[in-house]
């Protein structure tokens, strides 16, 4: 179950990353455009904090926690890994290309999963850094490579840039599992969502104030509902991340939610292709690697006992 549910929300991303790039070409603001998905997503938590009585204990469970000692404050700073991501992706993605940047991304993220599984800051507990964990990290970076190999031509090999997307990389996957670690104390997914895109729309605030400071601009609100999706799609993905990851590791759910965001891409280029998108041999190709790598973590966790 639980990697059939990492696989979907990996799907959900690139729906997420559709909805929420044409907001951002739209208004010509990437984090003005990360700025309203937040808005919308927060919107939508506060609604089920006051309809829902067992989110509202999750909430206070939460707050009793921090107060107390048991979470420390900086467990609550995962919000934070989204306003980077985004500020460092409309930094970047200029300057390197998407390709690139999504290549260094999925590097950041699948080096440091090693480490977080290592030292067990996921309420799965420690994993040590075997070769076949190595292999499946390196067949993962692999694929997403592969897939996004016809954009390589249109990126620009720069080092800061790219030293600047692998650390966004890094920090989403810190995000990822300290979300999971208020996990544990809220248990409720949508509790500890609630605060990630509350923190997260603070800092993305501060950080859109820094891009106008800096001359940045914001285009007219599109009209077409679909783009404010993006939203849901992202709260979706916290959530589950959270519940998740304390059953299957940062390295497994990076692994399958990467597949599933491949797989997502596919449907996507095939059903409802984006201007100047097709469905390449490469795509195809990344998407068989990943799921390859899927089912050798797959192996991986049935020898060990561990429930998927």
């Amino acid at each position: 179950m639980y990697i059939a549910l990492a696989v979907l929300v990996g799907a959900l991303t690139a729906a997420q990353s559709r909805f929420n790039g044409e907001l951002s070409f739209q208004i010509h603001n990437g984090i003005a455009a990360g700025l309203v998905s937040n808005t919308v997503g927060s919107a939508v938590l506060i609604v089920i904090a006051l309809l829902f009585k067992k989110e509202r204990e999750g909430i206070s469970r939460t707050i009793a926690a921090v107060k107390s000692g048991r979470l420390a404050w900086w467990e609550m700073l995962g919000g934070l890994g989204g306003t980077i991501f985004l500020s460092t992706q409309g930094v970047t993605v200029p300057e390197i290309g998407v390709a690139l940047f999504t290549i260094s991304l999925v590097g950041g993220q699948t080096a440091s999963s090693l480490l977080v599984d290592k030292i067990g800051l996921t309420p799965s507990g420690k994993k040590p850094v075997t070769f076949a964990r190595i292999l499946i990290a390196a067949v993962t970076l692999l694929s997403v490579s592969i897939a996004v190999y016809p954009d390589l031509s249109n990126s620009k090999f720069k080092i800061l840039p790219i030293l600047l997307a692998i650390i966004a990389g890094i920090v989403v996957a810190f995000q990822q599992a300290v979300n999971a670690r208020v996990n544990v104390v809220s248990q409720r997914p949508l509790a500890t969502t609630f605060f990630n895109f509350m923190i997260g729309t603070f800092f993305l605030l501060i950080a859109l104030a820094i891009n106008i400071g800096r001359g940045g601009t914001i285009g007219r609100l599109p009209t077409s509902p679909w783009l404010y999706l993006g939203g849901l799609f992202g709260l979706t993905f916290i959530a589950v991340s959270a519940y998740t990851l304390k059953h299957i590791g940062l390295l497994n759910f990076i692994t399958f939610s990467v597949s599933g965001q491949l797989i997502g891409a596919l449907l996507f280029d095939w059903l409802a292709p984006a201007a100047h998108t097709t469905v390449s041999g490469y795509l195809l190709t990344g998407t068989a690697m990943t799921m390859c790598a899927v089912i050798a973590s797959r192996f991986m966790n049935v020898r060990r006992g561990v429930k998927a």
